[in-house]
């Protein structure tokens, strides 16, 4: 259990350091990444390599996604195209059932589409709808953000429950119904807890964009169609292209995140005036990368830390201590995809770890299959923190405190996850 107690001691370090040393999230996380690896027996090269490794792959695909999402905000926002989308949204669900219309969402969209790419597309939807309703961003952005987790980790054809399935030699179409019902009791324990706890999750608005201190014309005839394709679009495409194989050149092209967002910015350019439209657009991109800078680079270190908890293969040292746990039952999968979730940042290697080392258990007969990954999806839910590249970039798009991100956000994923477990002993 020594590479478990390094790692604990460097989050405690890294959450004081960022907490109440003020230290900034880049340096703090840089620092904690080499701090582990050395302590977990790693030269410095082979830490730094490991720390650069993280940072290039996370910045590899969600760099230009964040750029491109920030843009296509920042275009539906100032010309009004948000708010064309927050009142219908109000207009169907009303004002009250906020949250829940955003966990609905949230748990549709989760399905196909990555958290991280799916919470950046819909932020300038969830700003709008604060401003218009009353509701904190947080309390929408929370809804919206802990239903996305759960469709990540329980919902085919995201990878995670596949690659259980697969693990576990699990049919699908029957581990669908349990992981439906895990599914949306968790979100439910989730807006329960957020439904009570509103007084503390008051927050600012964000600033406004940065280029345009004015809005566009109002949008007007079939223009009104605009928003919701450049914003739905996006999200189709690449939710079509995860449910079909990649094979075809199109598909291929269609379901990566840079260009389904870039293609929504193209369906958003018709709402800008077409006098000084370049001056204008230039503008936009020039405050989009002023504003996501910080959360890019964040995002990249980020993932450079959690990637050093990968290299040092902390969670093998933990699998010996699993076979002590068999007693548990049903409760083991959960409490073994719980524990790495919150140990590594990721909730897929959360899934396919706690899944290998549940297969034998599963092909012999002594625990239940479905169960068992219903199991797994609502404990891999876990607790997300400062190990996590997405506690970050809700962070930051948020302008939210460390201390008061690990309090809600934090928090609210154990909750879920909880929830979640406590539907599966009940099934079970």
């Amino acid at each position: 259990m020594t590479g478990l107690a390094v790692l604990i001691g460097c989050i405690v370090l890294l959450i004081v350091a960022i907490t109440i040393l003020k230290v900034h999230p880049i340096p703090a996380l840089l620092l904690a990444g080499l701090i582990l690896g050395l302590a977990s027996g790693s030269s410095v090269e082979v830490v730094t390599e490991s720390l650069l490794s993280g940072f290039g792959n996370t910045l590899k695909w969600i760099g230009l996604v964040i750029l491109f999402g920030t843009l296509l905000g920042e275009i539906l926002a100032v010309t009004g195209g948000a708010d064309v989308i927050a009142d219908s949204v109000i207009k169907i669900f009303g004002i009250k059932r906020l949250p829940l219309a955003m966990a609905v969402i949230g748990f549709l969209v989760g399905i196909p589409v990555f958290v991280d790419v799916a919470y950046l597309t819909l932020l300038p939807t969830i700003i709008a709808l604060s401003r218009k309703s009353g509701h904190s961003v947080l309390v929408l952005g929370l809804s919206l953000a802990s239903s996305l987790t759960v469709a990540h980790a329980l919902i085919p054809p995201t990878p995670g429950p596949l690659a259980v399935a697969a693990i576990l030699e699990t049919d699908i179409g029957g581990m669908i119904p349990y992981n439906l019902i895990v599914g949306m009791v968790a979100v439910t324990g989730g807006l329960i807890w957020i439904r009570f706890n509103k007084k503390n999750l008051a927050l600012r608005m964000p600033n406004e964009p940065v280029a345009m201190g004015r809005k566009e014309a109002n949008i007007k005839g079939i223009k009104r169609i605009l928003p919701f394709v450049a914003l739905l679009f996006p999200l189709f495409l690449m939710g079509i292209g995860n449910v079909f194989a990649s094979g075809n050149p199109i598909i291929s092209f269609i379901k990566n995140p840079v260009w389904a967002l870039l293609i929504g910015v193209v369906f958003a350019l018709p709402l800008l005036k077409r006098k000084e439209f370049s001056k204008n657009l230039n503008e936009y991109f020039q405050s989009s990368g002023a504003k996501s800078d910080t959360v890019i680079l964040i995002s990249g270190t980020g993932g450079a830390f959690g990637q050093v908890i990968k290299d040092t293969e902390i969670v093998n040292t933990l699998l010996p201590e699993a076979g002590g746990l068999a007693a548990f039952g049903i409760l083991l999968p959960f409490l073994l995809s719980f524990m790495f979730t919150t140990v590594t940042g990721s909730i897929t290697v959360s899934l396919i770890t706690t899944a290998s080392i549940m297969a034998p258990m599963v092909t012999n007969g002594s625990i239940h299959p479905e169960l068992t990954a219903a199991a797994i999806g609502a404990g891999s839910l876990g607790v997300i923190h400062v190990n996590s590249s997405f506690f970050w970039l809700f962070k930051e798009v948020h302008e939210i405190a460390t201390s008061k991100i690990l309090k809600t956000f934090s928090l609210l994923s154990a909750i879920v996850s909880v929830s979640g477990g406590l539907m599966v002993f009940v099934l079970y």
